[in-house]
């Protein structure tokens, strides 16, 4: 007799016969075990998204003792919850020792501690991509964190499918709370358990082949349903009638403001430190009203540093970084920030915008037209139903754009925008920019190109070592007077026909 042979005979008969007591048996355990996941992932996934952003007393404790629940023996659960459904426990009233409930219970506590470690660990690496993107958009940290669940749900389905294998598998805890009672609380787990004690072998690892099966097939069917969601599109027919590649500027930017020297910004004896490193070390600028400000320096300069630090994302250690003016409305200027790389939630063109506006505060009633107007200025309104993470590179940083336009803002701050483009994206880009700073929104931009520094800026400043060396209107820094020793040394590498 081959007991490894006899088992998988018997399984292939169980399946293909459908047995009905193996049949209510397998219905019963994933019925639990979904349920348990469920609770489970109700609990886990905001457990797991707070303590990735959360700061308090106690913190580091609580993570460690979430962590260290990932090993809590099923056994252990089993006998907690018993002592706690049991006639004499605090919760005897309920009376749901001996049913699916009280296995429910057991497992979604088994559960829980998984869910929540794991997807603390996908919203900490989500966020290191993008969290300062979507403060910049003004999401608060549990928003934040909560939208990176929603960006990389891929990978919150194979958190949940990791609890599910572990619930549906274990048999300590819903032996110890259920009693394996036929036709009532008997699951696959239990049932294996049972024809072991009895030393039927064949027929206890015909169920556990079963139960692979079974596993299998929900990963397959769940492998099935995200290969659907992220197969290659068909091409959709453009929309009827002609679709417009840009609107009058009036849709989406403030009316020009009269060129005067109100200054927006005042950053004064400004340093910020990283730990020991000093990365901006009191730098004194001011932006005015409808500036076009380029940063100009080698990488690690201090360029997106102080990007960040006049857009509010940085506090500085020592000295001021202050808005100043208030526009005619009577309100403060509104900034919105495009970066190097635009993070992009893993969802449609036109949803990372609709996105961007309701963390921005922007009244539901007007983010479709937003949406629609940013789109066709960008020329990816035939596009607004694409995954975002489909554009090309070009595409992306116009829809990074389109996001930072939508907002209306009265000063747009960008870290080395076209870095990363071909010839023909980074013109693309740069003929946006010229119709944004026409409208009166003061620019302030970093980049390495210093052809694209005396088209676009109006005056240039040059960082070395976290240090701003020098400041002077576009003219004058390229073509008067000698500069610092330190800025022409950088112009004549870049410039070498100069």
């Amino acid at each position: 007799m081959n007991t490894m042979t006899d088992s998988w005979a018997l399984a292939w008969q169980l399946i293909t016969h459908a047995d009905s007591e193996l049949v209510h048996i397998t219905l019963l355990s994933l019925q639990v075990s979904a349920t348990a996941c469920l609770v489970g992932s109700l609990i886990g996934l905001l457990l797991g998204a707070w303590l990735a952003v959360a700061k308090f007393p106690g913190h580091g404790l609580l993570v460690w003792l979430v962590n260290t629940l990932l090993a809590l023996p099923a056994v252990v659960v089993g006998l907690l919850v018993y002592l706690l459904l049991s006639r004499s426990g605090p919760l005897g009233e309920l009376g749901i020792l001996f049913t699916p409930p009280a296995m429910v219970v057991a497992q979604s506590v088994l559960v829980t501690p998984l869910i929540a470690a794991l997807s603390r660990r996908l919203v900490l690496s989500a966020l290191a991509e993008g969290g300062s993107q979507l403060q910049s958009l003004g999401a608060r940290p549990l928003t934040a964190s909560l939208l990176m669940l929603v960006h990389d749900r891929m990978g919150v389905v194979t958190v949940l499918l990791t609890a599910f294998a572990r619930a549906i598998a274990e048999v300590g805890a819903v032996m110890i709370v259920g009693g394996n009672i036929a036709g009532v609380t008997r699951v696959m787990t239990t049932t294996i358990a049972l024809e072991t004690s009895k030393g039927d072998l064949a027929l206890a690892l015909a169920l556990g082949f079963v139960l692979l099966a079974v596993v299998g097939a929900v990963n397959g069917a769940i492998g099935l349903m995200q290969w659907l969601a992220n197969r290659p599109e068909r091409r959709r027919p453009p929309a009827s009638g002609p679709q417009p590649t840009t609107l009058p500027a009036r849709a989406l930017a403030p009316d020009p403001i009269a060129a005067m020297a109100a200054p927006l910004i005042v950053v004064d004896q400004a340093t910020v430190r990283f730990n020991q490193l000093v990365a901006l070390n009191k730098a004194t600028l001011t932006v005015n009203r409808s500036d076009r400000l380029i940063l100009v320096g080698a990488n690690g300069s201090g360029k997106t540093t102080l990007l960040r630090l006049m857009h509010g994302l940085l506090p500085c250690d020592e000295g001021r970084c202050e808005l100043l003016a208030l526009q005619p409305e009577g309100r403060q200027p509104r900034a919105s920030m495009l970066f190097q790389r635009p993070f992009l939630l893993s969802l449609s063109v036109k949803s990372n915008i609709w996105i961007g506006l309701w963390l921005y505060g922007v009244p539901a009633s007007e983010r479709h037209d937003r949406c629609q107007r940013a789109l066709a200025r960008v020329g990816l309104l035939e596009h607004a139903e694409r995954p975002a993470r489909q554009l090309s590179g070009g595409q992306q940083q116009r829809l990074g754009l389109a996001r930072a336009w939508a907002l209306q803002p009265d000063i747009l701050f960008m870290d080395e925008p076209t870095a990363s483009l071909d010839p023909s994206a980074k013109a693309e880009i740069e003929r946006l920019i010229e119709e944004v700073a026409s409208t009166g929104v003061t620019i302030v931009m970093s980049t390495h190109n210093l052809g694209q520094a005396k088209r676009l800026a109006t005056r240039v400043a040059y960082l070395q070592g976290g240090h701003l060396i020098v400041q002077r209107p576009v003219q004058e820094f390229f073509e008067g007077d000698p500069l610092p020793t330190e800025a022409a040394q950088f112009l004549q590498g870049e410039l070498g026909w100069r």
